[in-house]
């Protein structure tokens, strides 16, 4: 039995529409592709190949020009501080906390995914990290479109900001692209870092990459 207009059929145009239309594109949309499109393919081949090269300068240019506004930006703009929770250290005593993070992901300046490890060595004060928080704030970089050095300098601050431990010392380490692996230090006991030098262990290190990870080990 036929459905009555208006209730259970839709008119034949809406039925077609997904048909006609892709996700998100209007008709003019379409259209004005269409047209654009067609009047490429009319152009003899040596206009056509100047305005590509056109298109990609301009493009080169916006890029170089965003790049150039991410370096003046301060390291505050990267921050996400908010998102770490301190934790009272349970003694007195000193003791060193090593954290590893075997998967950080970021956006380079290129805008493409960026994959690395950090590894934290942390001698605590009053204050001692959060796990869980340090978990929900390395994952908020997962979206940030900036250098890794950038990013090194901007964790170390907040680190420091939130926790005021002793001693912080940061090793950043990208994993290889185009053949090619970094990895970046950065140490709060380092006088160039307002440090006083007073551990000074690093000065013989020759550590691969600044830092050896292994695997559990069974007893």
């Amino acid at each position: 039995m036929p459905s009555a207009p208006g209730h259970d059929a839709a008119p034949a145009s809406e039925l077609d529409a997904p048909h006609r239309l892709n996700a998100g594109v209007s008709l003019n949309e379409k259209q004005e592709f269409d047209d654009v499109l067609n009047g490429l393919r009319a152009m003899p081949p040596e206009e056509r190949r100047r305005v590509f090269a056109t298109l990609k300068r301009e493009r080169e240019e916006r890029e170089v020009h965003k790049q150039r506004e991410l370096r003046e930006l301060p390291n505050e703009h990267w921050s996400n501080a908010h998102l770490l929770r301190k934790l009272e250290s349970p003694t007195g005593s000193a003791y060193e906390q090593k954290i590893l993070i075997p998967e950080f992901t970021f956006l380079g300046v290129a805008n493409q995914p960026d994959f690395g490890e950090i590894l934290l060595t942390f001698y605590p004060s009053q204050w001692t990290i959060e796990l869980k928080s340090l978990k929900v704030y390395k994952d908020a970089f997962r979206d940030s479109v900036a250098s890794y050095e950038r990013l090194a300098n901007v964790i170390f601050d907040d680190l420091m900001d939130v926790y005021e431990p002793i001693r912080l010392r940061l090793m950043m380490r990208l994993r290889p692209r185009g053949g090619i692996s970094s990895c970046l230090t950065i140490d709060s006991d380092w006088s160039i870092r307002g440090g006083k030098e007073l551990f000074a262990d690093w000065k013989n290190n020759v550590d691969q990459f600044g830092f050896e990870t292994h695997r559990a080990v069974r007893l």
